[in-house]
């Protein structure tokens, strides 16, 4: 059976699990038909194939205009056809003005309600910027492995020289939005569709090749072992005398599938035959215990630590921090305080009282999951004293997550409450046997959170040890 798609760094070797037996191969799909026109294809392919979830975060071109179903379409049967199963994901599942009827057109999308997945994270008309703020929540819902990007048009059409640089800037931030929540997610990136005569965007048509030279430049630095980002050149792919609406702006019939078929070659680029290696075994976090920094009693930096990710919010501050005496028994003088490890500890507060929910610190580890295995996640959970130097009055709860690829697979949340002014270990423990066996292979990461949405609160975290048993 094949499996979904799969990528592993380039030290493992990259791989899918071997081609379908003859006779399975040619089993059918058993998919039902949509429910309420507007309602999501109900796919259950069989329980066999293991299907990759995909996300398309994009404007109009990803969402579908003027009756048409976008380049999702297309690939969607590119991607089958190939032999990749998978699942589009996201929280909108509508073309622009559906209706059922005619809109999308059915002559030229016959199969849209009947077998296509439909689920995407599109936005007609947005800007890079105007998206931004909504992918993490999306990616939160849906948890996709895979994520596709076509954005900028907005960006460069509304606001030319400016939006070619800053919508740049914004697709890395989605990024970065995305892996606050699925930290070993695989991005394909694509350049924008020439804007020709037809629209007011045409205005700001020469700044297309500007955004797309930016971005092709930008990619490589955004690349990291777990969380791959590729460059797709949708726009090298279209013609734009024969692949445009009359709009100038919007892709026809063959530039939908010309946009596909750059983002399915760029996906078979990534995803190639062969089976899974033998997993790292070695289980190593960076920084576990926040030292290194040499801060003095009292004092923070907002400076990141080798391996982990602080979440950007206006909400959540996140920093190191080597408490005083006011804050932990035993802090005084660089002392370690009762119940961590070392004088450095890692600190999150909630400033203002806002939702701490999608503000997770996170690592992603160098080992991946192996089949059969246990799994010990412990950490030091710290309450600081009243009337710390700090100035915050209440404990923030915790949230403690181990992952495999974007899965969560184990959690804990507010087992313990340590006594104030000090630390105490909570744990949990993860049976690999449990979950889906696709996931071995998969590289693991830890991440934590406050719980309570207080202002004022605080929760620290020290001395992150995975351990297989």
């Amino acid at each position: 059976m094949r499996n979904p798609l799969r990528y592993l760094p380039a030290a493992l070797g990259l791989g899918l699990l071997g081609m379908l037996p003859p006779a399975y191969a040619a089993a059918p799909q058993v998919i039902q038909s949509a429910g309420p026109i507007g309602g999501r294809v109900n796919s259950t392919i069989d329980t066999r194939v293991l299907a990759t979830r995909v996300m398309c975060i994009g404007d109009s071109n990803t969402e579908g205009v003027q009756g048409y179903a976008s380049y999702r379409y297309p690939l969607w049967f590119e991607l089958r056809m190939a032999g990749y199963p998978v699942s589009f994901v996201g929280t909108r599942f509508t073309v622009e003005n559906e209706n059922g009827t005619t809109i999308p057109d059915l002559n030229l999308f016959g199969r849209y309600y009947t077998y296509f997945d439909r689920d995407h994270q599109a936005y007609s008309g947005y800007r890079t910027d105007q998206v931004l703020p909504l992918i993490a929540p999306a990616v939160a819902n849906e948890t996709p492995e895979v994520v596709l990007i076509m954005l900028g048009t907005n960006d460069v059409g509304q606001r030319g020289s400016i939006g070619a640089t800053d919508g740049v800037t914004n697709i890395y931030k989605i990024i970065q939005a995305v892996r606050s929540q699925a930290p070993a997610t695989i991005f394909f990136v694509a350049s924008i569709p020439p804007i020709e005569p037809g629209t007011w965007y045409h205005n700001n048509a020469g700044y297309v090749a500007a955004f797309n030279y930016n971005l092709a430049a930008q990619i490589p630095t955004w690349n990291t072992a777990l969380s791959p980002v590729t460059f797709v050149d949708v726009h090298g792919a279209l013609n734009p005398a024969t692949d445009l609406l009359a709009d100038g702006l919007h892709l026809n019939v063959t530039g939908q599938n010309a946009a596909a078929h750059a983002f399915r070659l760029a996906i078979s680029s990534v995803f190639t035959g062969g089976y899974l290696p033998s997993p790292v075994t070695t289980t190593v976090i960076q920084s576990q215990s926040f030292e290194g920094l040499g801060l003095a009693d009292g004092i923070n930096s907002n400076q990141s630590l080798p391996g982990w990710i602080y979440p950007s919010s206006p909400a959540v501050s996140t920093f190191v921090l080597n408490p005083d005496a006011s804050t932990y028994t035993g802090a005084a003088g660089s002392g370690t305080p009762t119940g961590a490890d070392g004088d450095e500890v890692l600190a999150m507060q909630n400033n203002t009282g806002g939702d701490p929910s999608l503000d997770w610190v996170y690592q992603i580890l160098p080992t991946t999951m192996e089949f059969d295995a246990t799994y010990l996640l412990s950490v030091a959970v710290g309450n600081r004293a009243y009337g710390n130097s700090l100035g915050t009055s209440s404990f923030g709860g915790y949230e403690i997550q181990l992952l495999a690829g974007n899965l969560v697979v184990a959690s804990t949340s507010n087992v313990v409450t340590p006594v104030p002014g000090t630390f105490q270990s909570t744990a949990l423990l993860f049976q690999s046997h449990s979950v889906n066996p696709r996931l071995v292979g998969s590289p693991m990461s830890v991440r934590m959170r406050l719980t309570y949405p207080t202002a004022q609160s605080a929760t620290d975290f020290d001395k992150v040890e995975l351990t297989k048993l």
